[in-house]
């Protein structure tokens, strides 16, 4: 099991260095069944299969998983868990369900755009939001836009369909900040 960075390179065990994670082993897959074409992608020649989560491990080879691969917002070469910031926002007293998903930026290349549920009867301040983050992530890390809607789209199983949100929002605009 290894963390790579965007560039393929090895991460430390450190705990704290972010990447993609790969295994190794005799009971991984070499291919999928009939579907050679996702085969190579997921699979190094090495055997090496990305298994599309993010995540860090640390000294003692402990793993812990944060993001998958496809949710994670790349901001100035730096990565952003969106499940890190959808769990710190639904501690806001007012939010009943989060989402956050990546928007095209031109200078940073994605900035972090947060959807939020209001519980009933209330809207929740923007501001107020942004702020309790704050509290727990660095400046850069912040979402650049906060968009209170009725309902997330969610599957069958009940799991927010960030695909459909990126449709949603596709050209949404950042406020410039």
């Amino acid at each position: 099991m290894k963390i790579i960075d965007d560039a393929g390179r090895a991460q430390p065990h450190d705990g704290k260095s972010i990447g993609e994670l790969l295994v190794r082993g005799p009971w991984i897959i070499n291919a999928y069944f009939e579907d050679e074409a996702s085969s190579a992608a997921a699979v190094e020649p090495d055997g090496w299969l990305h298994t599309g989560d993010v995540g860090t491990i640390d000294a003692d080879g402990y793993l812990q998983i944060t993001d998958r691969r496809k949710d994670v917002i790349k901001s100035g070469g730096e990565w952003i868990s969106s499940i890190d910031l959808e769990n710190a926002a639904i501690a806001h007293a007012e939010v009943a369900e989060a989402a956050v998903i990546a928007v095209p930026e031109a200078r940073w290349g994605e900035r972090p755009l947060l959807i939020i549920v209001p519980k009933p009867g209330c809207r929740p301040d923007r501001d107020d939001v942004i702020a309790l983050l704050a509290a727990r992530f660095p400046k850069w890390m912040l979402p650049d836009d906060v968009i209170c809607v009725e309902e997330l789209p969610h599957t069958a199983t009940g799991k927010v369909m960030k695909t459909r949100l990126r449709e949603m929002f596709q050209g949404h605009q950042l406020p410039d900040l």
